[in-house]
């Protein structure tokens, strides 16, 4: 997809905050992101209020869903609120009832702000990245796969973690680059005490999650990393790094892209697919299986680190 430009909008005096580059104005407290300076006039590029939402015709009432309005406007319902995220610089967020703000942070910093990142041309993966050695190492899988799992036991060891749950790929004259995500990882409190992880106290917590977003003991890069490797995640009953075939690298590409579940929409499919297929030529894709086991995470930091030194 070709990075569309979209104008800035100007926003009323509310807090603003940095994220993937962008400046952004919110009716909510946004802790997870590092606040700005600015004045009250100054242009945002994306703004997020809290207001009612008219459904589009047609929408499904059905929880959990994403419809697919057009180009510009995707509509996001969940249990607890219904999202509108519109031309790439506009998020509209709907609470159904009296929804702690840690709930809606999650949506809005989770599904809301990666489908406005697609939006504004942005390619957008389900995956956590860490830092080794200067360059961006990805991991991908399905929900519950243990991305965030990974990416805590690189930071056990000593490596930077990039971005949590989602990447944002740019292309350049060097390849593939991942940008920095948000400075926090979603955790358990009760892992992070055990492991004793290097992040900081959750703010604005409420007991509706059992997750958190911990902050990270450093800011992120203002520059994209340049993407060195893409492992995707499986459970094996022993550590296994193995390459893929081209067809299926393809296709596990096409399966973590953040935006698969529209890919009914021709403009976006065909995107998709030339996006994928350029990662694939640029990035070497394998898969990681390991036993799902938190004892053995020191283990997987070795194999993959080895992996690396190996072949690159």
């Amino acid at each position: 997809m070709r990075r569309r430009e979209v104008s800035p909008v100007r926003a009323t005096a509310t807090p603003s905050y940095a994220a993937f580059g962008l400046t952004v104005r919110s009716d909510l407290d946004l802790p997870e992101l590092p606040r700005r300076d600015g004045s009250a006039g100054e242009q945002a590029d994306v703004t997020i209020t809290v207001g009612e939402i008219g459904r589009p015709e047609g929408a499904r009432a059905d929880e959990g869903t994403i419809e697919y309005v057009g180009p510009d406007e995707y509509y996001l319902t969940f249990e607890v609120v219904d999202v509108a995220v519109r031309d790439g610089r506009e998020i509209v967020v709907a609470p159904k009832g009296d929804v702690p703000n840690e709930v809606l942070r999650h949506v809005v910093l989770g599904p809301a702000f990666n489908h406005l990142l697609h939006q504004r041309g942005h390619f957008v993966l389900h995956a956590s990245v860490v830092d080794v050695e200067g360059s961006a190492v990805a991991f991908l899988g399905e929900s519950g796969q243990g991305k965030t799992t990974t990416a805590m036991a690189f930071l056990l060891d000593g490596y930077r973690v990039l971005s949590d749950d989602v990447a944002t790929i740019a292309f350049g004259d060097d390849g593939a680059a991942v940008r920095g995500g948000y400075p926090a990882i979603k955790l358990d409190p009760a892992v992070v005490d055990r492991f004793d992880v290097p992040v900081g106290e959750p703010r604005g917590i409420s007991d509706a999650r059992e997750r958190h977003f911990h902050p990270l003991p450093y800011e992120q890069p203002s520059e994209p990393v340049r993407l060195e490797r893409v492992y995707v995640l499986e459970d094996g009953k022993r550590f296994e790094v193995a390459g893929f075939s081209p067809e299926m690298r393809m296709m596990k590409l096409i399966e973590n892209t953040y935006t698969a579940g529209l890919l009914s929409d021709d403009a976006t499919a065909v995107s998709n697919f030339g996006q994928c297929a350029k990662l694939a030529a640029a990035v070497d894709v394998k898969r990681l299986r390991r036993p799902r086991n938190l004892g053995g995470l020191p283990r997987l930091v070795e194999r993959v680190i080895g992996d690396l030194e190996d072949t690159c």
